[in-house]
């Protein structure tokens, strides 16, 4: 298989890719950095079987989307629209959202290990902050990413998509209270 120029593609995660969404989460690879909680699980499953009921997770405050490479599905990403109104928003997110159109963040894994290590991960967020601009909304101008300091490989994955880092931050949630993260963010014209 090819990965020098694949055909990459994204859509909304829906219920044909819950096996693989569950299979991914729990590998070690994604439970090392991602959020592999039941509330987190059952909030994708809820996403897929199209929001019906409330969500344990962040009042569902997030959209999931499969990344496919040449058909198959390979990875998963997430997003939420990131408000000024935002009681809990850090002053170093405010500063950086989009002065002209909307701001998404986006948390995102290649969870099918027979695709890690082959260099998708730019080619991935590249393909992807594109494909919303273009196919869901062009007034996304902006997006935020923001890695754990114990993630180095992520962060360097984002710098060659085009993200910039533009502050240091310590996360104060759950599980990673006082863990440093870089704020990381990509414009688009």
């Amino acid at each position: 298989m090819s990965t020098q120029n694949p055909k990459i593609a994204f859509q909304k995660a829906s219920p044909q890719y819950r096996e693989d969404v569950l299979n991914w989460l729990t590998q070690p690879h994604i439970q090392e950095f991602w959020d592999t909680s039941l509330q987190h699980r059952d909030d994708i499953l809820i996403f897929m079987a199209g929001r019906k009921k409330p969500s344990p997770y962040w009042n569902g405050m997030f959209d999931y989307w499969i990344g496919l490479i040449n058909d198959e599905a390979y990875s998963l990403l997430m997003t939420s629209e990131i408000l000024p109104t935002q009681k809990d928003l850090l002053d170093v997110w405010k500063a950086n959202l989009s002065k002209t159109g909307r701001t998404f963040s986006i948390d995102f894994m290649i969870g099918n290990p027979k695709y890690l290590g082959k260099g998708l991960g730019a080619p991935t967020l590249e393909g992807f902050t594109k494909f919303i601009r273009e196919t869901i909304d062009p007034s996304i101008d902006t997006f935020f990413i923001d890695p754990a300091d114990t993630n180095p490989r992520a962060k360097h994955v984002y710098e060659k998509s085009g993200f910039k880092t533009v502050a240091t931050f310590h996360r104060d949630v759950g599980s990673e209270k006082n863990v440093k993260h870089f704020l990381m963010v990509k414009t688009m014209p």
